[in-house]
C-alpha cells in the first residue's frame, strides 16, 4: 500500500500546469478552516449502500473512453459506464475552462479567479482537463457538473501556492453553500519536484475533512511521484498516465506507463494519457477536438470515474472512494516495475 505521509517534507520552489511553468511563492502551513465533513458517521456506514444510476452504452471515438470500461484489450469502440456524474461537482483548479465549448456547453461555472483583472481563460489546458472529467461525448462522466477555479495568471503564465490555497477555501465555502451535492477536486499540476509543500498538504486535509476527494496528476516526468508535490501529499489520489502499444514482434497490445510519466509508492491508479482526445482551443481561442498526452488528462478520467462512484454512492468517504478505485484497478497491471500495484481505471 502506498505511503504518502513518507514523503512529506518542508520545500517550495516551482510548478507547472501542463507545459507552463509557474512560479510560486511559499505560504505558511496554516490550517485551512472550511466546512464541517459532508459525510457523517452515520453516512460513513452508508458509503457501500448503493443509489440507482442507469446503464449507459454508447459508441464513443476516444480511446480513452474505450480503454477505461473494459478489462482486456483489444478495444471495441464503445463506452460501458453506470451512472453519468449528475449530482456531482468537480472543481478543476488550472488556468481557465472555456465554458462555451460545445462539449462542456451548459455545465461549467465560473468558481474563484485568483487574478480577476486578466483574461478568464489562459490556454486549453484547463479545457481539455475539464473534458476529460465530464464532455458529453469525450468525458467520463457527462452530466457532472464543472466549477472553474482559476488559479494561474495569464498575462505571466504563472501562479502562486496562495492562489491554490484560496481557492481552496473559496471550494469549501462553495460546497457549504450548494449541500444537495457531492463535489470533487481536481489538481493538474505540479508545484514541486524536490520535497513536498505544506500549505499544499494542508489544502488537501482539509478537502478531505470536508468529505471531498482529491484527485492530483502524478507529473509528466520520469521521477519518483514521492518527491514532486502534490503527489506526496497525504490523502491525495494521485494518477499516472498509461498508454497502449502493441508488443515488439507480436500481433498483440499491451498497457503500460507512457513516457515521461511519474512512478512510484505515491502513484495509486493509471489511467489513458497519451494522445488522448479532448476538447480544447485553436490559436484564435475557437472551440476544437485535440489530442493532448500527460498526467494531467488521466487525473480528469480519474475525477470523473469519481463523479460516477459518488452519484451511485453518495455517502461515500474519501477514503472509501480511493479504495474502490484501487481495488477495481487491480486487474490490469501497467507498470510491473516500478508501480505494480497501481492498476489501470476500470469504470464498468
Amino acid at each position: 500500500m502506498p505511503n504518502h505521509a513518507s514523503a512529506k517534507r518542508n520545500w517550495c520552489v516551482a510548478a507547472t500546469v501542463g507545459a507552463t511553468l509557474l512560479a510560486l511563492g511559499c505560504a505558511p502551513a496554516t490550517p485551512i478552516h472550511g466546512t464541517t465533513s459532508l459525510v457523517s458517521s452515520a453516512g460513513a456506514a452508508l458509503a457501500s449502500a448503493a443509489a440507482p444510476v442507469a446503464y449507459v452504452e454508447s459508441p464513443t471515438v476516444s480511446l480513452a473512453l474505450d480503454r477505461i470500461d473494459q478489462r482486456r484489450l483489444p478495444l471495441d469502440s464503445t463506452y460501458r459506464h453506470y451512472g453519468s456524474g449528475a449530482g456531482v461537482t468537480v472543481y478543476v483548479f488550472d488556468g481557465g475552462v472555456l465554458a462555451s465549448h460545445p462539449d462542456l456547453a451548459e455545465r461549467v461555472r465560473r468558481g474563484y479567479d485568483a487574478f480577476p483583472d486578466g483574461p478568464r481563460v489562459c490556454n486549453a489546458h484547463g479545457t481539455a482537463v475539464a473534458g476529460a472529467v465530464a464532455g458529453t461525448t469525450l468525458g467520463v462522466a457527462p452530466k457532472a457538473e464543472i466549477v472553474d477555479v482559476k488559479m494561474v495568471d495569464c498575462q505571466r503564465m504563472r501562479g502562486t501556492i496562495e492562489a491554490i490555497v484560496r481557492g481552496t477555501r473559496w471550494m469549501l465555502a462553495d460546497v457549504a453553500r450548494h449541500p444537495g451535492r457531492r463535489a470533487v477536486a481536481n489538481w493538474s499540476f505540479i508545484a514541486d519536484t524536490a520535497e513536498s509543500i505544506p500549505a499544499l498538504d494542508a489544502a488537501v486535509r482539509a478537502l478531505n475533512d470536508a468529505g471531498i476527494p482529491v484527485v492530483v496528476a502524478a507529473g509528466n516526468l520520469d521521477m519518483n511521484a514521492c518527491r514532486i508535490a502534490p503527489a506526496n501529499a497525504p490523502g491525495a489520489i494521485v494518477v499516472g498516465a498509461s498508454r497502449v502499444r502493441r508488443a515488439i514482434g507480436a500481433d498483440t497490445l499491451l498497457d503500460e506507463r507512457a513516457p515521461d510519466t511519474a512512478y512510484g509508492p505515491c502513484v495509486d491508479i493509471f489511467a489513458p494519457g497519451d494522445s488522448v482526445l479532448l476538447p480544447s482551443l485553436d490559436l484564435a481561442g475557437r472551440p476544437v477536438n485535440q489530442l493532448w498526452t500527460g498526467t494531467s488528462m488521466s487525473a480528469g478520467y480519474v475525477s470523473g470515474a469519481v463523479a460516477l462512484y459518488l452519484e451511485a454512492h453518495p455517502y461515500a468517504t474519501p477514503e472509501a472512494v480511493s479504495e474502490y478505485l484501487r481495488s477495481s484497478a487491480a486487474g490490469v497491471r501497467v507498470d510491473a516495475m516500478r508501480t505494480p500495484w497501481a492498476g489501470m481505471l476500470y469504470v464498468h
